[in-house]
């Protein structure tokens, strides 16, 4: 019998007492802690749980760009055997952090599979040739709600359609902090939509989950301009962040702009996060619910902000 193949370490020796990843000579990663695991032919496995597809079940569309981000693009495709289109997200995996980040990114897709308004996957698979990670996800044709607004060119979004869509939102928030799952990144940007009226909330690359011993995290992460005060001034927090930053966008889509109008560097920003009033919408213009909702949201007191 031959000899299994030498697993090579890929991440810093220090490491591996904690999360450490290898890589065989057939290119296939393993996280040795979890049991995950990411190849070109078997594509990945979590939890025992096989997710399987390879490079040669997915035909991209050409000039299908759908977006890009800090992890690479994210381009159009199909499943060939069934006809399903797919938005193909680039992983890259090249140093530590990011292989990290493709693991929570996968836990997240995977705690996903229950809710509506969770973007769900259909697998991912290694590329050998260019050692990125593809993951194939739920295409969702009307793109983020970053382009819906930009669509109705400064005008918000009436009333009666925002109540729908915060609907949604909240109901995948809710799913996600019953899970014990913080967001940590929630933006237009993060949040499709397609033309069946569905809105989802994507991009689990980093949340962060909290189990009942943890009940806060004090990572400084996600993007700063939705970010809760607590955050901003590097407390501890835990699941009130995410409604801080739901009532953040709420306000832009009501508006058609960001609640602050001058942010120009970090110090103005951390200004209005924490010592200017909350933002506000106008009782003259939106209706009172819109106006209490947001309110609650955008409410600096970390205790008096309510749960999902």
């Amino acid at each position: 019998m031959p000899p299994p193949p030498m697993m090579l370490d890929v991440d810093d020796v220090e490491d591996s007492v904690c999360m450490t990843w290898s890589i065989d000579e057939s290119g296939t990663m393993r996280h040795r802690k979890t049991g995950t695991k990411v190849s070109t032919k078997e594509g990945i496995t979590f939890e025992g749980m096989e997710y399987r597809l390879s490079p040669e079940d997915i035909e991209l569309e050409a000039d299908s760009h759908l977006g890009a981000g800090a992890c690479g693009v994210v381009l159009k495709g199909v499943i060939k055997q069934t006809g399903i289109p797919v938005a193909v997200k680039t992983v890259k995996v090249d140093d530590k952090a990011k292989r990290e980040q493709l693991l929570n990114e996968i836990r997240g897709l995977v705690a996903a599979e229950g809710c509506v308004n969770l973007v769900h996957w259909y697998a991912g698979f290694l590329s050998k040739r260019t050692s990125v990670v593809h993951v194939a996800l739920e295409y969702m044709d009307l793109g983020s709600l970053a382009e819906l607004k930009k669509r109705l060119g400064g005008y918000g979004v009436p009333p009666e359609y925002l109540s729908n869509i915060t609907a949604q939102i909240m109901n995948g928030l809710n799913y996600l902090h019953k899970k014990k799952m913080l967001h940590r990144d929630i933006k237009p940007e993060n949040i499709l939509h397609n033309r069946q009226g569905e809105v989802k909330l994507t991009d689990f690359g980093i949340a962060k989950d909290l189990d009942k011993t943890i009940a806060m995290a004090g990572t400084f992460v996600g993007t700063v301009t939705y970010m809760s005060p607590e955050r901003c001034l590097g407390n501890d927090y835990s699941f009130a962040s995410d409604i801080w930053s739901v009532g953040m966008v709420i306000f832009e889509l009501s508006t058609g702009r960001y609640p602050f109008a001058d942010i120009v560097s970090f110090p103005v920003l951390f200004e209005h996060l924490c010592d200017k009033p909350e933002p506000r919408l106008d009782p003259e213009y939106f209706p009172a619910e819109l106006v209490e909702f947001d309110a609650y949201c955008l409410t600096r007191d970390v205790s008096r902000r309510p749960a999902a």
